[in-house]
């Protein structure tokens, strides 16, 4: 497998090149601000752009997707009932093929209804549900219920699983399930008020901590 972290701009948005090196197949997952970089990229490394896949249907995840397929013509994956245009629809627990990859698809609602993660190997590709050491933005209502229960089935997964974000909002760019559940103060938290509670006093605690 071919599998890079690119950065996009933005927001300091992550999006992924995913290939598989048996068929030459690839897609671009939340290209957003940096949609050509990702056609340069396939071409160098021979691959096949066949899909972009949206972790979640927020602007700053799918505005690259316009470029690709007007220079492509190439289809469009998200979650069922994404709020954005797509071509082909997933749900929770479908295995999407890419070339001889298995992409098992994570619905992980809560910083937005359609949000999902991507499973390929030993990379989960978390969009923004999971950052490292933080988690995305939510209400503090059924978002943030939502969300603390997304993350609880994540972390049910291997710890030795790799943990690649939807931004660069951490002190490194990527991490591991078991070092989210060791060090993640979110994750940490015992009970949906005290994670509810720690959503509502971030800011404070980032200050407390010397969190950036």
């Amino acid at each position: 497998m071919i599998f890079e972290q690119i950065n996009n701009g933005g927001d300091r948005n992550f999006g992924y090149l995913v290939g598989d090196e048996e068929t030459g197949m690839a897609a671009a997952v939340d290209p957003s601000y940096n949609p050509a970089y990702y056609i340069d990229r396939a071409e160098k490394l021979k691959l096949t752009l066949k899909y972009i896949i949206c972790t979640h249907s927020h602007h700053d995840h799918v505005n690259g997707n316009d470029h690709i397929i007007e220079q492509l013509g190439i289809e469009v994956v998200m979650y069922q009932d994404a709020e954005y245009f797509f071509d082909i629809e997933v749900k929770d627990g479908d295995i999407f093929k890419l070339g001889t990859l298995d992409l098992r698809i994570i619905h992980t609602p809560g910083h937005c209804q359609d949000g999902m993660c991507i499973l390929i190997e030993n990379k989960l590709i978390t969009g923004d549900t999971l950052f490292v050491g933080k988690v995305g933005g939510t209400d503090l209502e059924e978002g943030a219920r939502l969300e603390y229960e997304s993350l609880q089935q994540l972390m049910q997964l291997d710890e030795n699983l790799e943990v690649y974000p939807g931004h660069d909002f951490g002190a490194q760019p990527s991490s591991t399930i078991g070092y989210e559940k060791r060090n993640n103060p979110f994750i940490l938290q015992p009970t949906l008020e005290d994670f509810v509670h720690l959503k509502a006093n971030w800011v404070a605690y980032k200050a407390e901590h010397g969190i950036e």
